[in-house]
């Protein structure tokens, strides 16, 4: 369990502006994640909505494919193979959902001209080295890395921002880790609680966690929102969130994964009028933690990670750490892990692009 000695520092300071905590009216984040259809002119007309509609920060996706799947998976496994064809899921990211790098400078330019902040979720060390290039007011993990804690541990004051960690399909000995990682960042950090279902039902949002882990982490709490309508961010302002994501579309009619479960601008604008009004609530915190649903849960071994082996390797060959890299699925050896890995022989051949299971390797050796 977290014991922390000292709160996490609040209001965190984006820009140089206290921008969230406690004290501080509600942050909004806009997700155009993939809804920018990778056509540059769309991103920066989406931008110019949603800071029409008075967000404070506009966040994209990386999405660098091999850091985040392995290239055994196919779109299938995501159910979107009938949007993009029978392709590997790291060509599904790569040709049809990531954002280009190349774009940052423009849209990075273009979010602080319009008067908001700009930030991306990163996913591995690519990601990290890019981001330290970049200028990123904030940096996102996607719940998918929340347990991830090589990369984590890579990320404390290497980047010169605050971090904020969704922690979608979490336990809370995940979020206890993450925690205790991020207490040393200088910049400082903030969790956003998540349920990693799109969109969910009321029963599976579990807010009560939110003044819980207010409480027992003593860390600036947010909501991450992925319902419809505004009700059950209000709901999560009165159980304490200061801070607020909400992924954003021009038209929720339009094909993509995240579409469907987006906001239109024009909705987006009340949203934020709303919240923006609403006081946090200062509820007591509950005395236990409520887990993920079982269907929030189902996800965790399609969207979470584990060690992956890069290239076939013979029975006996001891595993380096080029041999090995962290991405979907989590079918095998955690990311807290990696480091038991490396150094140990394999106990038969595996093939390239394997997930690593104990049984295929023999610490022991």
């Amino acid at each position: 369990m977290s014991n922390p000695t000292e709160p996490f520092p609040s209001p965190l300071s984006v820009r140089g502006r206290a921008r969230i905590g406690a004290d501080c009216e509600p942050y909004i984040m806009a997700e155009v994640g993939t809804n920018h259809n990778r056509d540059l002119a769309t991103a920066r007309t989406l931008l110019k909505e949603i800071a029409a509609a008075g967000c404070d920060c506009a966040k994209f996706q990386i999405y660098e494919p091999d850091e985040i799947v392995s290239g055994r998976v196919r779109a299938s496994a995501y159910g979107l193979d009938q949007l993009y064809g029978d392709i590997s899921a790291r060509e599904m990211f790569g040709r049809h959902l990531q954002t280009p790098k190349a774009w940052f400078p423009e849209l990075r330019d273009y979010c602080h001209e319009l008067g908001m902040d700009f930030s991306a979720t990163i996913h591995g060390p690519d990601g990290l080295a890019w981001a330290q290039t970049i200028g990123l007011d904030v940096v996102k993990i996607a719940s998918m890395d929340h347990n991830n804690t090589p990369f984590l541990k890579s990320l404390v004051n290497r980047v010169k921002a605050p971090i904020l960690v969704s922690f979608g399909m979490g336990y809370l000995e995940d979020i206890d880790a993450t925690v205790e990682i991020l207490r040393g960042h200088g910049p400082g950090a903030g969790v956003f609680h998540c349920c990693a279902v799109y969109p969910p039902t009321p029963e599976e949002v579990r807010l009560a966690n939110i003044p819980f882990l207010q409480a027992r982490e003593r860390v600036p709490v947010g909501f991450s929102d992925h319902t419809m309508g505004v009700e059950t961010a209000l709901a999560a302002r009165a159980f304490g969130a200061g801070f607020f994501e909400k992924h954003l579309t021009l038209d929720r009619k339009q094909s993509g994964p995240d579409h469907p479960f987006a906001m239109q601008p024009e909705e987006f604008a009340e949203y934020i009028a709303v919240l923006k009004k609403t006081p946090a609530g200062r509820p007591e915190a509950g005395a236990a933690f409520v887990p993920p649903s079982a269907r929030e849960l189902k996800n965790r071994s399609e969207y979470l990670k584990s060690v992956i082996l890069r290239e076939a390797r013979p029975a006996g060959h001891r595993i380096t750490a080029d041999d090995v890299y962290l991405a979907r699925p989590a079918s095998g050896i955690p990311p807290r892990e990696m480091q038991a890995v490396i150094g140990a022989v394999l106990a038969r051949d595996v093939e390239a692009e394997s997930v690593l299971r104990w049984e295929d390797v023999s610490r022991g050796a």
